[in-house]
């Protein structure tokens, strides 16, 4: 590993900071420069390419204008949630270890390349017996409250659907795994994955639980002498975030930024657009920030290696009722990324998530189903108004748009709009499950004080309602999740098949219903 150098910062017209904090060692009128020791280095990063920064900076990006027009190229990228709490980083690396124990009883699975207990249409009887095994591997159950059947809100399992741990819930029910974590001055956070990393990436961040339940305690507690005491390296991390979000949503946990992969130079147009059209949604006017990594070399003379960059700006999704503010929730992120922060097919990179994250070496199982963005759905106040906001700074379109009064169940009446960019045709299957480059975000509001939309909006404010993601088998997965829940008692709701009706209507057929009750454009189907 490369030696821990310490980072020279040169430059002239140099502001003192106030407050001094991760390293800063001064402001220029240009940019804010900031400097991070490394805390890890991988001397091979095409071996593996799972590092922390040892050099950061913050620059602040300018406006500009209007002139350039070109369409913008989107990804889905990561979704960041903020949570009540998580345990340490070993509870959850021993429940993995725990679930690769007992698919190493069960048998080869050729498809995932790993072992697995269950294959597919398990016999009750085989998922009985996998529950004993459970029960000898894993004597305690995952379930935070004791198992006493009758108990109300138990069913005969003793499954509890309330107060389930998120990252506990991925990892038996999808057989995803931690991959990546950070751990800073007053907030925690958690890359969690499949086995394929280019899919869903949740980051969940909860504000830091007391020092000694940390699973890096000594590598924070250095972070927060060098950071001042009480700033984060990383905005991105910040508990002003968390605590912002908290304060915004009734103290509620749930899905606060939803990031994009955007391509080169194009978080600066992103900003100028935003600055001319919306400028009070923007998180903060530092505008872009710039996270590079850099090595500093000193010998008989002073060399600085340049291995990557990320930029990062994050703006507030929604205006605030009235449309004079932005609304203090929800964040949607674009980010850059180039060199060492770039993603690599068959490489997980949890710098180039986001930086800070550094890598805890997962194992997977054979039982690990990847899954990746299908659609994320946000409930708001003024549809119209965010619809026209995506338009002006992303060049966003409307994709399917359904009328006044025809999504309605009794009194519960909602109009929804999906929007998104356009990106190119995919050719085959395989590549349509994997494609990323396609953003649909459906947008709904409440046109009456019933249903869940605006119970949503009324308990909790504008937000995501839900995220949906992509399988290759829906059947398999529900299977799958029901089954680690017989063996287990944790995951999620019993989940119900679909029907085997709804996969047989031909699609000429759906289209025609849609048309007819007032949607003006339709999505036609993958060939």
């Amino acid at each position: 590993a490369w030696p821990d150098y310490g980072v020279h910062i040169t430059g002239s017209d140099l502001i003192p900071a106030s407050p001094p904090h991760c390293g800063v060692s001064g402001i220029s009128k240009s940019s804010l420069v900031v400097a991070v020791r490394s805390s890890r280095f991988d001397l091979i990063p095409f071996l593996n390419p799972l590092f922390s920064l040892s050099m950061a900076s913050v620059e602040v990006g300018e406006a500009g204008g209007l002139s350039d027009e070109a369409t913008l190229h989107f990804q889905f990228h990561h979704i960041q949630a903020y949570v009540d709490s998580m345990k340490p980083l070993e509870h959850y690396k021993k429940i993995g270890d725990h679930l690769n124990q007992l698919a190493r009883q069960g048998h080869y699975d050729p498809f995932s390349g790993g072992m697995r207990y269950l294959e597919p249409n398990a016999h009750h009887t085989r998922v009985q017996q996998g529950r004993r095994v459970w029960e000898s591997i894993h004597p305690v159950p995952l379930s935070s409250a004791p198992i006493t059947p009758g108990k109300e809100g138990k069913d005969k399992l003793g499954y509890v659907a309330a107060g389930q741990d998120f990252v506990e819930q991925l990892i038996v029910g999808l057989g995803w795994r931690v991959t990546a974590e950070y751990v800073g001055v007053r907030t925690r956070s958690l890359l969690v994955t499949s086995s394929d990393a280019r899919g869903v990436k949740f980051v969940v961040t909860s504000l830091s639980p007391p020092r000694e339940q940390c699973s890096a305690a000594k590598g924070s507690q250095a972070q927060e002498e060098e950071a001042g005491g009480g700033y984060e390296c990383y905005d991105h991390f910040d508990s002003c975030h968390v605590n912002r979000f908290l304060a915004s949503h009734d103290g509620r946990q749930g899905f606060a930024v939803l990031g994009f992969e955007v391509g080169e130079g194009e978080c600066d147009k992103i900003l100028a657009r935003y600055m001319a059209k919306s400028p009070e949604l923007l998180v903060s006017q530092e505008g872009v920030k710039t996270y590079r990594d850099s090595r500093v070399i000193e010998g008989k003379r002073r060399v600085e290696i340049d291995l990557g960059s990320m930029k990062v700006l994050d703006v507030f999704a929604y205006h605030s009722e009235g449309g004079k503010t932005g609304d203090n929730g929800t964040v949607l992120r674009f980010v850059e990324r180039k060199g060492s922060f770039e993603g690599r097919p068959g490489f997980a990179n949890p710098g180039g998530v986001l930086p800070g994250l550094c890598d805890v070496n997962p194992t997977f199982d054979g039982t690990s189903i990847p899954a990746y963005s299908d659609h994320w759905v946000s409930n708001v106040l003024d549809r119209e108004g965010f619809l026209t906001t995506l338009e002006q700074t992303l060049g966003f379109a409307p994709k399917v748009d359904f009328n006044a009064g025809v999504i309605a169940a009794g009194d519960a009446i909602i109009e929804s709009t999906v929007i998104g960019n356009t990106a190119a045709k995919v050719s085959s299957r395989k590549e349509a499950l994997s494609n990323q480059a396609q953003v649909y975000l459906p947008v709904n509001n409440a046109l009456s004080s019933h249903g869940h939309v605006a119970s949503f909006i009324r308990e909790l404010g504008q937000g995501v309602q839900h995220i949906a993601s992509r399988v290759d088998d829906l059947v398999s997965f529900v299977e799958r999740v029901n089954n680690y829940r017989s063996l287990t008692v944790q995951t999620s709701t019993k989940m119900s098949t679909p029907n085997p009706f709804m996969r047989t209507i031909p699609f000429s057929t759906i289209r025609q219903s849609i048309t007819g009750r007032g949607a003006s454009k339709t999505i036609n189907p993958i060939p």
